[in-house]
């Protein structure tokens, strides 16, 4: 018989307004610069700090512009603070115990990480760039975002490319940032069958360049990217997006000579964060084959599909599914597959109430146990 729950990943997070909370507009994904150069408040952008809504999303397509400043001189002077922004991320946990007569108490105050956001925002008519440092305790630092986009058209119709360093897609509506501290278990966790395949949907900023079409309210966009690469840290393999530099896809394997690519398409239904989004990824990864020092070549594919629609004022609903495909060494393929639900109530711009149910399982490619063997007495 089978045993499917015991190889699902299943969680409801509740995501009071706590998740959300915020005291000012630096949060983590609010951008505080853009309001003061434009002299907006952040609602202009954003439903629920830090998901975009129509207006936001086509600000960041356009390179942090309106799309009809597209082609235009700036006529704003400039001023650094325009260009400039950070946050600092802290945490306090409070614990409480109680075992027979004996009880305990703890609470702490931990900085959690830094992030600078130097040299962002638009450039002359057609350019633009994004610069993302992290720096969390105990931690190198990280490059999130770090790549320069153009964009040319008009209101309508434009397009757009960049390069550099950046984040796997600028989704909308479910595919946005999530309102929570925590991502939906199909983007965050790897399939898994005897062995990891280290690939997430999101987690790895990898190098790329890219190009898109703006279009009414459609989106599309078509990525090449630089894809993983594994190497050995306090004692295990760990894999890390490929930026260049010491880390790249090592000369003399099957990927080293390969790129990974996406498409990712939105087409906007709502103002306020009403949408559909669509992902596909294909990619290479060679990985270890258990006992031996061979590598085999995983070729993988993700596809996605993510929905969302206010039908009330106060009640946002969101859905997605993936599907993903990965080739096993002894031969045959790999299915995971991984869903969510949520649904949203906004009680202001800094903060949302909801719920969210997660479930994913990282192998469909489960052993079926005989049944003969239980019948026995």
């Amino acid at each position: 018989m089978r045993h499917p729950w015991s190889y699902s990943r299943i969680t409801t997070a509740l995501l009071f307004a706590a998740a959300a909370l915020l005291l000012q507009a630096s949060n983590a994904g609010a951008m505080p610069m853009f309001a003061r150069k434009l002299g907006v408040p952040c609602a202009t952008c954003h439903t629920t700090i830090p998901r975009l809504n129509e207006t936001g999303y086509r600000f960041r397509a356009a390179g942090f512009r309106l799309p009809e400043e597209i082609g235009k001189e700036e006529t704003k002077p400039f001023e650094l603070g325009d260009y400039f922004s950070g946050r600092i991320q802290a945490r306090y946990d409070a614990s409480r115990a109680k075992i027979g007569p004996v009880s305990s108490h703890r609470s702490s105050i931990q900085f959690h990480e830094l992030t600078a956001y130097p040299a962002t925002g638009s450039w002359g008519k057609y350019f633009s760039s994004l610069v993302e440092l992290s720096f969390a305790p105990e931690e190198p630092a990280e490059v999130e975002n770090g790549y320069v986009r153009a964009d040319q058209g008009n209101p309508t119709t434009f397009y757009s490319g960049r390069f550099g360093i950046f984040h796997p897609f600028e989704g909308f509506g479910a595919s946005d940032r999530p309102l929570a501290l925590s991502r939906p278990y199909f983007q965050t966790n790897a399939a898994n069958f005897n062995q990891t395949t280290f690939f997430t949907p999101w987690g790895f900023d990898q190098a790329g360049v890219e190009g898109g079409i703006d279009y009414k309210r459609t989106s599309v966009r078509a990525t090449v990217f630089s894809g993983l690469t594994l190497r050995e840290e306090e004692g295990a393999i760990k894999a890390f997006p490929a930026q260049g530099g010491p880390l790249r896809k090592p000369g003399g394997l099957p990927s080293s000579d390969t790129v990974d690519f996406q498409v990712f398409a939105n087409q906007i239904l709502n103002a306020d964060g009403g949408g559909v989004s669509a992902y596909y990824y294909h990619g290479r990864l060679d990985l270890p084959v258990a006992g031996a020092e061979d590598l085999f070549q995983n070729s993988f594919d993700r596809v996605a599909l993510y929905g969302s629609y206010p039908v009330l004022p106060k009640l946002h609903l969101l859905a997605a599914i993936q599907q993903g495909r990965d080739h096993l060494v002894q031969g045959g393929t790999l299915t995971s597959r991984g869903y969510f639900v949520e649904a949203d109530s906004p009680l202001h711009e800094y903060a949302t109430a909801g719920v969210r149910y997660d479930w994913f399982d990282p192998s469909r490619n489960k052993p079926t146990i005989s049944c003969a063997a239980c019948s026995r007495s």
